[in-house]
């Protein structure tokens, strides 16, 4: 085979792998409001690449047979083909609250100590920027004044414990 068939097979090859494998996966924070886990794209995220259209939100937790959906929001416009809806400035969607116009299923119960995962499906603003999923890991705690602790896990972090204060 002569050079020249060998690179138009690479570039057959090239052309042919889905460009979603060369997605980068962005980060999702996740914070207490009203006793509840409330979610957003992490702010470094926006700062650095902008405000994000989201497409769906999916709230899972691991199981015995892989993760479980808990709670899923389709936001408005996303089954359109149209993602355009964004989260109100320094704004979260609270569990079981979804934004008005968005589709949800019901939110099942949440239970302390067990660790969760959002993930958000979103568009970057530049069709350059390869970001689509923003994801983030957390558990809770119960509260003493009721309802939840929320916290986010990070650095390979995976279970639920009180932040150690420093001394």
């Amino acid at each position: 085979m002569n050079h020249r068939h060998l690179i138009l097979c690479l570039l057959a090859t090239l052309t042919s792998i889905n460009a979603s494998a060369w997605s980068r996966m962005g980060t999702a924070a996740v914070m207490t409001e009203a006793g509840l886990p409330c979610f957003k794209i992490a702010s470094e995220e926006e700062r650095s690449r902008g405000p994000v259209s989201l497409k769906m939100l999916t709230i899972s937790t691991a199981g015995p047979n892989g993760w479980k959906d808990v709670w899923t929001v389709m936001f408005p416009n996303a089954s359109f083909g149209d993602p355009s809806y964004r989260l109100p400035n320094k704004g979260c969607v609270r569990y079981g609250k979804a934004p008005e116009g968005a589709e949800s299923s019901d939110a099942a119960p949440l239970v302390s100590g067990k660790v969760y995962g959002v993930s958000f499906l979103g568009r970057p603003p530049s069709a350059s920027d390869p970001t689509s999923r923003y994801s983030a890991d957390f558990c809770l705690l119960t509260a003493p004044a009721g309802g939840f602790q929320v916290i986010q896990l990070t650095n390979g972090k995976n279970t639920c414990a009180p932040e150690e204060k420093s001394r």
